[in-house]
């Protein structure tokens, strides 16, 4: 800011003081035109631009209570509306920010009559009131302008409501408003009468919305909302039990969209949970079902995944806090089985369409054949990564493809005729125990489930009942904010020594709450050897811990490298899925492993080992096709993919946060990198091994970490058995060090003798030799293992 424009400041400051002392206009008109001189001078990112804004808003605000000049109130709205946008969430001026919009906009309702501006005043004033907890300078002032906006909101509504007849069926909105609005003053003034009243209305809102009704979904939530509010005053479980009742109705209301359905149903466990209620397993049950059936309704991934990121409900994570409930009702069978149903959903409904049918094709070849046609084309449906279009038809979400519409209704009414066969009762439902139970046969499975409710780790083993770990201080707080310090820590990289005293501190943390406990399990009561392999699967947040890397790193202590071999796997099921038909090859020639080499990407940095490690790779098989420089095109790979069995790439890779299914490889041009999506819809009939020597290829996901949709797992559910990947950026002169080690152990027995379940240890191997090389702890710990 220059000079000319602190003396305006100086000035438009001495004006406002002016004003506040005699109520002068044309001081306030002095303040107005001074400040948006000083605006003038500030740009976005300018320090004085919020409070500058502020007063501008607060000025004009004035003005125009003066005058009435309803222009100055928009530009007062505008200004305080840029204000908010600059002051996000712990800024210093939020709190002045959402107050004085809160106030214009309240004044622009009481002139146009305009509900909008009435309904966005409240919900800024309830968020200021929010952040002035009992005691702060504040919460008096949003007390009084939150009371004032809720007692504008019902006078409007009460007059609103006075212009319908009783027996006109629109009458249902009013009704719905008003008893909403009355809820929120009682949470605001404690006034018992309020709450009366608003049950009074929404019960006269509910007898006139018949079934079928478009409102009776409405009718049925808020009734249920202020039931529960209601037993809390009384503690009558009458009102517990009709809370639960008119909840569970509208979550069953076929005629309303499956994301108010999912939103009944979360506010039935929220309820169910909080008060011990007996429903809450079937509160889980139907908020699962609901959740699948409204992923469904997308016609392609990218949707599916979108709906899951912003889906209305009270935690994302239902398949974890239901597990947490069947843990603490001791049912650990169905717990895994939870699990196992509600995470992964958009691969989980690709791999439906993969379903192996020869049980089927011998009891009725016919209805197999038709299954087999119609998955093929949902399949189709669901890779095609077009954006869907959808409309609202009597409160349902409908895809704009009617083509999608009947396709899924013919998939839907064929699976029902499946299990109508003798035997095929569960075709496509939840794997139920022991059968998940197959998938350990390497070694035990754990399971780490962290909720908001309790964590734990279930151990299962191909035998034998699951083994219960509690894991009290490993909340979700605590893992959260170890998944935030790795990824700031591996994205902002400092210095070696300060990243290294992170990152250990990080992997002692996650050893003494997770992996110690878990330890103490699998060596003193399983006696399981030392190297043996254990398979992780995490859920939650620890989807982007290190596990495999964990330990407390002090002299003598042995840490969990050093005791076993660790893998993981997105879900039991996947591992499963890779083990079935599992045949290790008697040879492995040359054009069955493909090597994939792009140092030198279009805007890319030059990746000056890839070179070296291409080398390396050829002096252990000299066949090797490998695809390199100007032939490395997105294309070439694909095809070459076809007929691979090992696969080796070695460039760039990319995580995309925000559409994963485009996270991808950069080959030689910019413009055609290979994605998640391309590999998905290229058929790989024979892939067994993938080794990833390239960034981010396994990197975690913070918006659905349940769903683990990266490179890594691309190419696991695409085909490939077996997969090695990192969590985040690897130093390229490690790519050769790995692979040395790495392919000198797959091919110790010569290539008659090469198995792709012996990756885990292979890289296990080369790990150590990096540790050994005392490398930085970020480097080693960035490799992992998927699969078998």
């Amino acid at each position: 800011m220059g000079a000319l424009a602190g003396q305006a400041l100086h000035a438009a400051d001495k004006a406002w003081r002016r004003y506040k002392n005699s109520k002068d206009h044309a001081a306030l008109c002095d303040c107005i035109a001074l400040s948006k001189a000083v605006l003038d001078h500030c740009p976005i990112d300018h320090p004085k631009r919020w409070s500058t804004l502020d007063q501008l808003g607060r000025t004009l605000r004035k003005r125009f209570e003066q005058k009435g000049n309803a222009v100055d109130l928009e530009a007062s709205i505008g200004y305080h509306e840029e204000e908010l946008s600059i002051c996000q969430t712990g800024h210093l001026g939020r709190e002045s920010a959402l107050n004085n919009l809160s106030i214009a906009l309240l004044d622009r309702f009481k002139q146009t009559g305009n509900s909008a501006d009435l309904d966005d005043s409240i919900r800024y004033l309830e968020e200021n009131l929010a952040i002035c907890p009992i005691g702060h300078s504040g919460r008096l002032l949003a007390l009084n302008n939150l009371g004032i906006a809720l007692l504008d909101r019902i006078r409007y509504l009460e007059e609103h409501l006075s212009i319908y007849p009783i027996d006109r069926l629109d009458r249902s909105s009013a009704l719905n408003n008003l008893g909403r609005a009355l809820l929120d003053r009682f949470k605001q003034t404690g006034n018992s009468a309020d709450l009366d009243d608003s049950i009074r209305y929404l019960e006269e809102n509910l007898a006139i919305c018949p079934i079928g009704h478009s409102g009776r979904w409405d009718a049925l939530n808020n009734l249920g909302r202020v039931f529960q509010v209601q037993f809390e005053r009384t503690r009558d479980k009458t009102y517990l039990e009709e809370s639960i009742s008119l909840f569970k109705t509208a979550a069953a209301h076929g005629v309303s969209s499956l994301s108010d359905r999912l939103s009944a149903s979360s506010d039935w466990i929220f309820t169910a949970r909080k008060y011990h209620h007996s429903s809450l397993a079937e509160a889980y049950s139907t908020s699962l079902y609901l959740l699948n059936r409204s992923v469904l309704l997308a016609s392609n991934i990218h949707d599916r995944h979108v709906r899951l990121t912003s889906t209305r409900i009270r935690g994302r994570e239902i398949a974890v806090d239901a597990a947490s409930y069947a843990i603490e009702t001791c049912q650990l069978q169905s717990a895994v089985e939870i699990l196992e149903q509600g995470r992964g959903l958009v691969f989980n409904q690709l791999g439906n369409y993969r379903t192996p049918l020869d049980d089927l094709e011998a009891v009725n070849r016919e209805l197999a054949d038709q299954f087999r046609e119609l998955s093929a084309a949902m399949e189709q449906s669901a890779l095609s990564h077009q954006a869907e279009q959808k409309r609202v038809v009597n409160g349902e979400d409908k895809i704009e493809s009617n083509s999608y519409q009947r396709l899924m209704n013919t998939w839907d009414r064929t699976v029902e005729e499946i299990r109508q066969q003798e035997g095929f009762g569960s075709f496509l439902r939840v794997t139920p125990f022991p059968n998940p139970q197959k998938a350990a046969t390497a070694g035990p499975i754990v399971i780490v489930n962290i909720s908001q409710y309790c964590s734990d780790a279930i151990i299962v083993q191909e035998t034998g009942e699951p083994l219960l770990v509690p894991l009290p201080d490993a909340t979700l707080s605590a893992v959260t904010a170890l998944a935030e310090t790795l990824i700031e820590t591996t994205t902002h990289r400092p210095q070696e020594a300060e990243s290294d005293r992170i990152l250990g501190d990080v992997l002692q943390k996650i050893w003494s709450i997770i992996v110690e406990p878990v330890v103490l399990q699998l060596t003193n009561v399983l006696k399981l050897r030392k190297g043996s392999r254990i398979c992780w699967v995490p859920t939650s947040r620890a989807c982007s811990l290190p596990l495999h890397a964990a330990g407390s790193y002090m002299p003598g202590d042995k840490n969990l490298p050093d005791l076993f071999v660790s893998s993981y796997a997105p879900s039991m099921s996947t591992l499963l899925r890779a083990r079935t038909g599992y045949q290790p090859n008697s040879m492995l020639s040359g054009p069955r492993w493909l090597v994939v080499a792009q140092p030198a990407a279009e805007g890319e940095p030059v990746l000056s080992h890839v070179g070296l490690e291409v080398d390396t790779i050829r002096r252990i098989r000299m066949d090797a096709k490998v695809v390199e420089g100007e032939d490395c095109t997105r294309d070439a790979v694909l095809d070459s993919l076809k007929n691979t069995a090992w696969v080796h790439f070695a460039c760039h890779g990319h995580q995309n946060v925000t559409d994963p299914f485009q996270s991808r490889f950069s080959l030689l041009t910019s413009n055609a990198p290979l994605t998640v999506l391309d590999i998905l819809k290229t058929g790989l009939p024979q892939a067994e091994l993938a080794v990833l020597s390239a960034c981010h290829s396994a990197a975690g996901d913070r918006s659905t970490p349940d769903e683990s949709i990266h490179l890594a797992a691309g190419l696991l559910f695409a085909g490939f058995r077996s997969v090695v990947g990192t969590m985040w950026s690897m130093d390229d002169e490690d790519g050769p060090k790995v692979a040395k080690i790495f392919y000198e152990y797959m091919f110790r027995n010569g290539p008659e003798g090469v198995d792709c379940r012996d990756a885990a240890k292979a890289l296990s191997r080369a790990v150590k030799r990096l540790r050994v090389r005392r490398v930085p702890l970020e480097r080693w710990i960035n490799f992992v293992h998927l699969g078998i």
